[in-house]
């Protein structure tokens, strides 16, 4: 389970960057940190797959 706004920021980025570029991507920028980090402690959880959160934690 990964937060739902977090999933979403990383597939997008996915999509366009490397694995450690997409991070980049996603924390260097105000408003994106900003918004998968205000939603903290509100659930929102989303279903995602093994390969797909392995490799944001790498």
């Amino acid at each position: 389970m990964v937060r739902g706004r977090l999933m979403r920021l990383w597939r997008e980025a996915r999509q366009r960057h490397a694995p450690v570029e997409a991070w980049a991507s996603i924390v260097e920028d105000p408003v994106k940190s900003k918004s998968y980090k205000s939603v903290r402690g509100l659930g929102g959880f989303v279903r995602s797959t093994w390969e797909e959160v392995n490799e944001i934690v790498a």
